[in-house]
């Protein structure tokens, strides 16, 4: 009879030789070395557990997916020094030239001229534009949106919807599961119920347990080809401040026409073969249209199946070639160490830099968190500034007045490594100064936060926010 120590060694055994394995596929697939070492330190002082839920949560089975879809990993997800279409023009200062070359290594999406892009603010502006694009499409409609609420808002467009449908129109909406779980019914069955198509973005099935923690975060819809929309608005009632709504929320959605919107089709074609494992064609842009916009643009998608972390390096890259301000709005603000860094070394150079978030977050925990690195930024130059209510869900970042980023993309560790993001690149004085003018707006009425309230917070007051701070990659 095997004694108790025999049984030990065993399992000892046993653990080590699935541990090891499990700790190689760590070091050779996990680029941060404290990511990587947290794992390894689950997995070999957790017998079992640890190698079990890496198994369902660490391996990124998403990239894989992506993979057999694409036939192999997407050439632009990696650094290429090729050339663009687009150019910077041969008279281009310095910081242009810099721009569209730290562009066309980054990621293969090329600038494309001629875009006309519009800013929406509010959804009191936002829907009205929407609804016309969805009543009056002819062929098509491809709308990807994070949260869509089953309310007097939702309904308007659950019924446009249903009317497109009924009309002969193409019509693909794409939810997440996650996203529907805010509003009590989830409105995809109305949709379904009508005939209109929709997916589900990783549904709540057991083959999805180790990829649940990812999140479809993209906002964006395409009619016909030719009319688009991208932003940080979710479509719910309470963005319709001129109703006067429980929860108001202020926030800023873009109207698109021109040849960027060909990389709008592309994107919503992949992701709905990823949710619905069905193959569509959207329409094109005709190259014969008239060209009337005046803003280089492209798109950013990023996500988990990327290899490269395009959108950080876009943010990075725009930070390095600033030379007089940069223009933050975001409702989650929880940089990196390296986006930390570079917003602080930025300031350092003289560029002025300031942040605006909302004075009070629909999360206590998050406000919490961001709250426990202030005093560093501010010490180093960075400016944070709050907004009154209502609570403000915008997401813009304008450099010199001449380059934006603009969609729904939070400046925190969720957005940045876990979401799948889509945001939209332009460089331009008219675009990315009406930009800059909403940004002056909501500034106005802003209260600085002061590093002196900072260094009297009380000890406890500190203490929570760092242990908050602790969860930030998961919050």
């Amino acid at each position: 009879m095997l004694q108790f120590h025999d049984l030990l060694s065993v399992a000892t055994l046993l653990h080590l030789a699935i541990a090891l394995p499990v700790c190689g596929h760590i070091l050779l697939n996990k680029a941060s070395e404290s990511v990587a070492i947290g794992w390894i330190a689950l997995v070999l002082f957790s017998p079992y557990v640890g190698s079990g839920l890496y198994w369902m949560f660490g391996i990124n089975r998403i990239a894989r997916k992506a993979q057999r879809f694409r036939g192999g990993w997407r050439a632009e997800s990696l650094p290429s020094l090729e050339d663009h279409d687009t150019k910077a023009a041969d008279d281009a200062g310095l910081q242009e030239y810099q721009i569209f070359q730290f562009a066309q290594s980054i990621h293969g999406t090329p600038f494309v001229d001629h875009n006309h892009i519009e800013p929406l603010i509010t959804g009191d502006a936002a829907y009205p534009s929407m609804l016309e694009a969805i009543n009056t499409a002819d062929t098509s409609i491809a709308l990807s949106v994070y949260i869509f609420d089953d309310d007097e808002t939702g309904l308007q467009f659950v019924d446009a919807l249903t009317a497109a449908h009924d009309r002969g129109v193409n019509v693909f909406v794409l939810l997440d599961d996650m996203g529907l779980r805010y509003s009590q019914r989830p409105v995809d069955s109305k949709l379904k119920q009508s005939g209109v198509s929709t997916a589900r973005f990783i549904p709540r099935r057991l083959k999805y347990i180790p990829v649940l923690n990812l999140r479809n975060h993209r906002k964006l819809m395409v009619v016909d080809g030719h009319t688009g929309f991208i932003g940080g608005m979710n479509i719910r009632h309470g963005n319709v401040l001129s109703a006067k709504p429980r929860n108001p929320v202020q926030d800023i959605h873009f109207r698109v026409s021109g040849p960027v919107l060909d990389q709008f089709s592309t994107l919503f074609e992949e992701d709905w073969h990823f949710a619905a494992g069905e193959i569509i064609d959207l329409p094109r842009l005709d190259p014969n249209e008239t060209k009337i916009g005046v803003v280089r643009a492209r798109l950013v998608p990023d996500g988990p199946d990327n290899y490269f972390e395009k959108l950080q390096w876009t943010i990075l890259g725009a930070l390095a070639v600033s030379q007089k301000s940069v223009r933050i709005m975001t409702p989650y603000f929880l940089p990196n160490d390296v986006l930390a860094s570079a917003l602080m070394v930025t300031a350092l150079r003289g560029v002025s830099v300031e942040v605006l978030i909302p004075k009070k977050l629909d999360i206590p925990v998050i406000d919490w968190a961001m709250t426990a690195k202030f005093q560093r930024l501010i010490e180093h130059g960075v400016k944070i500034l709050r907004t009154p209510p209502p609570f403000d869900h915008s997401k813009i970042m304008v450099v010199d007045g001449v380059w934006s980023l603009v969609g729904p993309t939070n400046w925190d560790q969720r957005s940045l490594r876990l979401n799948f993001e889509a945001n939209l690149e332009c460089y331009g004085s008219a675009f990315s100064g009406e930009v800059e003018a909403y940004f002056e707006s909501r500034k106005r009425t802003a209260t600085p936060v002061s590093l002196t309230n900072l260094r009297q917070m009380s000890r406890f007051s500190r203490l929570r926010n760092s242990l908050a701070h602790l969860f930030s990659p998961y919050l």
